[in-house]
């Protein structure tokens, strides 16, 4: 299921963020598919490894305007990946990486001139506490976003949708739960809770949800840089395409790594306590800093949300590669050979 050939180096394109999941796994990818590209990101360990892949790697920070811009040579695209991520933290750090990081992106584009520019954002702003299936990118949103994880993202998509307006090209990918190799977040968070004599569920797992397997983002996004000028300034929901409930998804994670699933269900109501507690807990003085749940995460685990990517399939011609099972057969063989 690999990617068709690609441009033979031919198309270059910048990564922000390069050094974090998503970003590494697409400058990674790319290269191997054809493309030049030029990564940027802080953790200049992870830099080396993709200089020696051959990856023209520049450590740049996206709060940094000039470091940017130093950074930065014109490009055919820019995708960009960098962003402070997950359900708690101040406001501001936020709002400086996701809005302030974004608008110095746009200047650096400017600056190289520099046209197009692929953001990956989050489906986290359809959010709204209910149930929801089949979300499609046109459907109203919420009055207000329940993460300053959302709400930056969300206020990042619209200065980028306006920037169509000075001639820019802009496509917005809301990929859900994304998941693979390079993984420091969902994989590393599941094994922490596996570690227990008892994997914890709200309401049994029974939430139905969609998941996002890297390979299939980053097929998306290699089709996306070469769509045509109707695809671009539009937003596109990403997924593997077939919903699956938390405690599948869990099991199937767990059985990739060998290890025992074992849950216990808890009532969702207590569940809202607990992340309730935990959250009081980080403002007590020498409490921690951050709660072992949330009352975000509690719901993210309780609340069906499925995407349509309808829109995706007919603009882009998106078809996933992999199916949610098949993509762990192919996650537990890349992790074997990290």
């Amino acid at each position: 299921m690999e990617a068709s050939c690609g441009p033979k180096k031919t198309v270059k394109v910048i990564i922000t963020g390069a050094t974090g999941f998503v970003g590494r796994n697409l400058a990674e990818r790319l290269y191997e598919y054809g493309y030049y590209v030029m990564a940027t990101g802080r953790d200049t360990q992870v830099g080396r490894s993709l200089s020696a892949r051959g990856i023209n790697f520049r450590s740049a920070d996206i709060l940094s305007s000039e470091s940017l811009e130093k950074a930065f040579s014109p490009a055919d695209c820019v995708i960009h990946c960098a962003a402070k991520t997950g359900d708690w933290g101040s406001k501001n750090d936020f709002y400086q990486t996701n809005l302030i990081g974004t608008r110095h992106v746009a200047q650096a584009c400017r600056r190289h001139h520099i046209q197009r520019i692929i953001f990956i954002s989050t489906p986290s702003i359809y959010v709204d506490g209910k149930d929801r299936l089949n979300i499609r990118e046109s459907e109203p949103l919420p009055a207000r976003q329940l993460t300053h994880y959302a709400m930056t993202k969300l206020l990042a998509e619209k200065e980028l949708f306006a920037l169509s307006k000075q001639g820019f090209e802009v496509i917005v990918f809301r990929p859900r739960a994304v998941y693979g190799p390079h993984d420091k977040n969902f994989l590393p968070r599941i094994l922490r809770m596996a570690e227990k004599k008892r994997f914890t569920l709200i309401a049994g797992g029974k939430a139905l949800v969609d998941v996002t397997y890297i390979a299939n983002l980053v097929e998306l996004v290699h089709t996306a840089i070469n769509a045509p000028p109707n695809a671009w300034n539009q937003a596109y929901n990403v997924s593997n395409g077939d919903p699956l409930s938390i405690a599948s998804w869990f099991e199937l994670m767990l059985g990739m790594l060998g290890t025992p699933f074992r849950p216990k269900s808890i009532p969702e109501n207590v569940a809202w306590l607990i992340a309730a507690l935990n959250e009081l807990a980080t403002h007590i003085p020498l409490g921690p800093k951050r709660p072992i749940m949330t009352r975000f995460s509690v719901g993210y685990m309780a609340r069906s949300m499925t995407l349509s990517i309808e829109k995706a399939a007919r603009m882009l011609g998106y078809r996933p590669p992999y199916s949610t099972r098949s993509s762990f057969e192919d996650y537990a063989r890349r992790l074997s050979l990290l």
